[in-house]
C-alpha cells in the first residue's frame, strides 16, 4: 500500500472580503474606478503556488527496512526535507530511506517558488524487528553416563547427558554426547558439533503421520539412548567393516577435536523454538512442544562452558543440515558466530523445496509419500515463520550475511531434490526449461545468491556424481570439506565462546 498527499487537493484555501488566502500568503485585488471613462488598471495575476505529491513504496515497515519515498513538485524552484528525513531535494526524485528505531514516522517535504511555500507530509509505520533469539535453559542438563570408546590405539571418553527441560515428541527427553579429543580429556580444543540425519515429519489434521519413505511416528519422536547415539551416529559414520572409515567426523577425530553429538526426537530438523506440537495425539500424556533448536542450542551453551573449547563448527546431514543453518542464524542474532557450518544433502530453499514437492510426491523414488502436505502441515510443525522473516540461506546470503562461512554439499543422485539414482525419477518440466538437473534447479537460486555476492565466505558444492550425505562416507568431498575448514581457519577467525 502506497501514502500520498497532493499540495493541490490537500491544501489550505480560504476566501474572505476579496483578500485570497492560499495556505497564508495573501494576495489583495483592488479595484478603483476613475472619472471620465478612462482605461482601468488592472495588475498581473498572482504566481501560482507549489504543487507537491509525496508517496511511499509502503505505509508499514520492519525496522532496519528499506523503503522508497517518491516525490513530485511543479511551480517550484527548490525543495527540502524534514523529519523523518532531512536536506536539500531535487524538485522531483525518488529516495531509499531505512527506518532504524520503531515507532511513527513523519517525512515532510516543503517547496518554494514565485508563488510562495507548500508542504506536504506522510507518516510510515516502523515496527519492531522480530525477536529472532532462542529461548533455552541448561539448568536441567544431568550426567547420565560416561563410558571409554577405543578403537586401535586411541581412546575416546564420552559423556552422555539428558536434558529435561525439553521432552520428545512421544515419550523421553533430549539427550546429547560429549566425546573428548583422543587420548587427552579435559584439554583445550576445537569443537565439532554433529547433528544427524533422520528426515521429517508430521502429524496431518487427521492425526496420522506423514514423513519420509518408510518412517513412522515412532522413529525420531522418542529419546535417543547413550548407545543410539553411539552406534547409529557415530560409529555408523566413523567405521566399516570392523574398520575406520574416512569420513569427515573421522578425520575430526583424528585431528583432536572435541565432538558433540545432538539427539533429535521431535522429528523437527532441530528447528523447534518452543511452539505446540501440532496434531500430536500425546498418547503418554501432557502437552507436547518441538524444540529441537531450543534442545540443540542448550547443548551447545553447555559444552562450551564445561569443556574448554576454541572454535567451534557445525556438520549437519540431511536433517541436521537444516539444522545447523537455523542454529548459525539463531545464535548471530545474539552476536554470536560459530566459525563455519557444513550443511551435506539438504537445505530449506523456498519456493523451489515446494515445486519439487508439488512436482514429485508419492513418486516412486522420492523421499516424501503420497498424501502428506510439505506447504501446511509440514511448515505448521515448527510453529515459526522462517520463510516469511527470510530465515533460509538465499535469503540471508543475499541480505549481505557474511559472519559465518556456510558450505552446502549437493549430490545429482540425491532423490531429497529429485536426483537421479537407480534412474527412477524424470526431470521436472521447470528444471528442464532451464538446462538443469532437478537438484540443480532446486538448488540454482543458493548457487546464484553465493555466486552474486562480492567475496563470498560461502561454498557452493554440487557433484554430479554425489548422493545422499557423502561425508559420512569414504568420498571425495572430504578432501573439499578440508580445504573449506582449512580455508576458514587461514582467515585466523575468533574463539566462539571466549
Amino acid at each position: 500500500m502506497n501514502t500520498k498527499y497532493d499540495s493541490e487537493t490537500g491544501g489550505l484555501l480560504k476566501l474572505f472580503k476579496g483578500i485570497t488566502l492560499l495556505n497564508g500568503v495573501g494576495f489583495l485585488l483592488l479595484v478603483i474606478g476613475c472619472g471620465g471613462g478612462g482605461a482601468a488598471n488592472t495588475t498581473s495575476p498572482p504566481p501560482a503556488l507549489p504543487v507537491l505529491s509525496l508517496s511511499s513504496s509502503q505505509d508499514q515497515v520492519r525496522v532496519n527496512t528499506e523503503l522508497v519515498l517518491t516525490w513530485s513538485s511543479s511551480n517550484a524552484t527548490s525543495c527540502s526535507a524534514s523529519g523523518a528525513w532531512s536536506g536539500d531535494k531535487a524538485l522531483s526524485g525518488s529516495e531509499t530511506v531505512t527506518g532504524a528505531v520503531a515507532g511513527d514516522k513523519i517525512y515532510s517535504l516543503s517547496c518554494s517558488g514565485a508563488g510562495g511555500e507548500q508542504s506536504v507530509s506522510i507518516e510510515v509505520e516502523i515496527t519492531p524487528a522480530p525477536d529472532l533469539t532462542v529461548s533455552r535453559t541448561k539448568l536441567q542438563i544431568t550426567l547420565v553416563e560416561s563410558r571409554t570408546l577405543t578403537i586401535d590405539s586411541d581412546t575416546w571418553v564420552l559423556n552422555f547427558y539428558r536434558n529435561e527441560a525439553y521432552t520428545c515428541g512421544l515419550s523421553g527427553n533430549y539427550t546429547f554426547f560429549v566425546m573428548e579429543p583422543a587420548n587427552n580429556p579435559g584439554a583445550e580444543a576445537p569443537l565439532w558439533a554433529y547433528l544427524h540425519g533422520g528426515g521429517y515429519g508430521w502429524f496431518d489434521e487427521d492425526k496420522v503421520y506423514q514423513a519420509v519413505k518408510t518412517q513412522t511416528q515412532d522413529t525420531f519422536n522418542h529419546e535417543e539412548t547413550f548407545d543410539d547415539l553411539i552406534d547409529n551416529h557415530l560409529l555408523y559414520n566413523t567405521m566399516s567393516n570392523d574398520e575406520v572409515m574416512d569420513s569427515t567426523l573421522t578425520r575430526r577425530m583424528q585431528e583432536g577435536y572435541r565432538v558433540l553429538l545432538v539427539s533429535m526426537c521431535d522429528h523437527d530438523n532441530y528447528s523447534g523454538r518452543g511452539a505446540s506440537y501440532p496434531n500430536n495425539p500425546n498418547p503418554n500424556g501432557g502437552e507436547r512442544q518441538v524444540n529441537g533448536l531450543q534442545a540443540t542450542m542448550a547443548a551447545m551453551d553447555y559444552t562450551v562452558a564445561n569443556y574448554p573449547s576454541t572454535h567451534v563448527f557445525a556438520h549437519g546431514t540431511s536433517a541436521g543440515s537444516i539444522g545447523v543453518f537455523a542454529m548459525s542464524q539463531a545464535y548471530a542474532a545474539e552476536g554470536t558466530y560459530l566459525t563455519a557450518i557444513v550443511a551435506d544433502s539438504w537445505a530449506f530453499t523456498p519456493p523451489r523445496i515446494f515445486d519439487m514437492f508439488d512436482a514429485l510426491v508419492g513418486e516412486e523414488g522420492y523421499v516424501f509419500n503420497a498424501g502428506s502436505d510439505l506447504r501446511t502441515d509440514g511448515m505448521d510443525k515448527l510453529g515459526y515463520d522462517y520463510l516469511g522473516l527470510g530465515i533460509y540461506p538465499e535469503a540471508v546470503i543475499e541480505g549481505g550475511f557474511v559472519e559465518v562461512p556456510s558450505m552446502y554439499i549437493v549430490g545429482e543422485k540425491d532423490p531429497g531434490c529429485g536426483g537421479y539414482r537407480g534412474g527412477i525419477l524424470s526431470t521436472i518440466p521447470q528444471a528442464a526449461a532451464a538446462g538443469l538437473s532437478n537438484c540443480g534447479w532446486m538448488y540454482d537460486d543458493l548457487r546464484d545468491a553465493i555466486d552474486n555476492q562480492p567475496n563470498s565466505p560461502h561454498v557452493f558444492d554440487l557433484s554430479p556424481t554425489g548422493d545422499h550425505v557423502e561425508t559420512n562416507r569414504e568420498n571425495p568431498v572430504n578432501n573439499r570439506v578440508d580445504n573449506f575448514v582449512s580455508g576458514v581457519l587461514a582467515t585466523i577467525p575468533p574463539h566462539v565462546f571466549p
